[in-house]
């Protein structure tokens, strides 16, 4: 599996320099980073509060959410973020800072 640069998406050649970023986005490195670090932050934001509504909606604030109600909007966008989120921190784990 080739690794594709968190910046622009091309491959990254195997010089072991970096795991992130290829050679041309490596001159704005910070920039790319912050932009991931956003993401990651956003969509921790985004999984929190649908977490707490899907715990008020149980009732309950101090346990784990237990829902897996197929007719629930809120159930689907709380799985997706989930996943998002477990991709995106993926991706800023690559850059080894």
């Amino acid at each position: 599996m080739r690794l594709s640069c968190v910046g622009c998406r091309a491959p990254i050649t195997d010089d072991g320099a970096s795991r992130a970023l290829c050679a041309h986005c490596r001159a704005r490195e910070a920039d790319v980073f912050q932009s991931s670090l956003a993401t990651v932050n956003e969509l921790q934001e985004t999984f929190g509060r649908l977490w707490t509504q899907c715990q008020r909606c149980q009732c309950s604030l101090h346990q784990d959410v237990l829902c897996t109600s197929r007719d629930c909007p809120i159930f689907y966008r709380r799985k997706k973020v989930q996943k998002d989120l477990v991709e995106a921190q993926v991706t800023l784990e690559r850059f080894e800072w």
